[in-house]
């Protein structure tokens, strides 16, 4: 299995974590950087990444994240869009988006994860 085949197989992995309600921390590097504009997390190391998405899962009664798509990208990183639905636990709204993020990775494991909205991601992939 080639380096960039491993990297798709290990966000395929932390999509299937997700899906199961669970973190897929062994999937991060020790030293993860995270960022995402919804709802705004800037976290650094995986015990920041784990405090961030056990809050974050913890909000939804219902939550889905649903790969659409992975692309190896010329230098390396990966272009990942997926859809998230949600279900607020105390507000009961439904919440459907289709974002993006960019992925780096180092030592085999996901180091980089900038999630942004989904246009913002292809032209950062320069795939607009």
């Amino acid at each position: 299995m080639t380096e960039a085949e491993a990297n798709v197989a290990a966000v395929r992995a932390l999509h299937e974590a997700w899906e199961r309600r669970e973190f897929g921390m062994e999937l991060f590097h020790p030293d993860v950087v995270w960022s995402t504009p919804h709802p705004g997390a800037d976290v650094h190391g995986r015990e920041e990444l784990l405090a961030f998405l056990k809050s974050f899962m913890g909000a939804w009664s219902e939550y889905s994240n649903e790969l659409e798509e992975i692309q190896v990208l010329p230098d390396g990183r990966l272009l990942v869009l997926f859809n998230e639905v949600g279900l607020g636990r105390s507000s009961g709204v439904r919440t459907e988006l289709h974002p993006g993020a960019l992925l780096e990775f180092r030592d085999g494991l996901i180091y980089r994860y900038e999630g942004m909205e989904r246009d913002e991601a292809l032209r950062a992939a320069g795939l607009e």
